[in-house]
């Protein structure tokens, strides 16, 4: 091959990716209807904009919200704590009023009727373990009554410390 046999073949490798480089940026003009680079320069500010402007808005929104959060002071509702130590209270007196008439001591004259049936023995024990059971049926009643009261005070405690920071 001479000199300008390879000139010529030169050109025409050079000829074939000018054609190559200005079909590809026909195909592209046509399917996006401008240049890349002009393309580039006119979505890329647009499209990084908004999500900041989205993201700053978004966190603004909620900084508002935990605010208004903190202002808030949240309330009790004392009235319902406190009609419900009231029902509590009043049962518990419903309870004692109706094991109040029944002792242990009871038990001894039931324990006397029962001593000449037969069967006698297991329902002693049967008598002794109620006996015991209402004993200290009677000792929880107290203290639950103890327990309710010493509520009730500190309920009326805490709605008379409230009615007096409010004035």
């Amino acid at each position: 091959m001479n000199d300008h046999d390879r000139s010529n073949q030169l050109m025409g490798g050079i000829a074939v990716i000018c054609v190559m480089f200005f079909g590809s940026m026909a195909l592209v003009w046509t399917s996006t209807g401008r240049l890349t680079s002009e393309a580039k320069a006119a979505v890329a500010p647009a499209h990084q904009a908004a999500p900041h402007a989205d993201a700053t808005a978004g966190l603004e929104k909620r900084l508002l919200l935990l605010e208004a959060k903190m202002k808030a002071q949240p309330t009790v509702d004392a009235s319902q704590l406190d009609a419900k130590i009231k029902g509590l209270e009043s049962q518990l007196t419903a309870v004692q009023t109706q094991l109040g008439a029944f002792t242990a001591s009871d038990f001894d004259a039931l324990k006397i009727k029962v001593a000449g049936t037969e069967n006698s023995e297991s329902t002693k024990k049967t008598i002794d373990a109620l006996q015991a059971d209402v004993g200290k049926l009677h000792t929880r009643l107290d203290q639950l009554s103890e327990h309710v009261a010493s509520a009730a005070a500190s309920e009326t405690k805490h709605s008379s410390r409230k009615s007096h920071s409010k004035h």
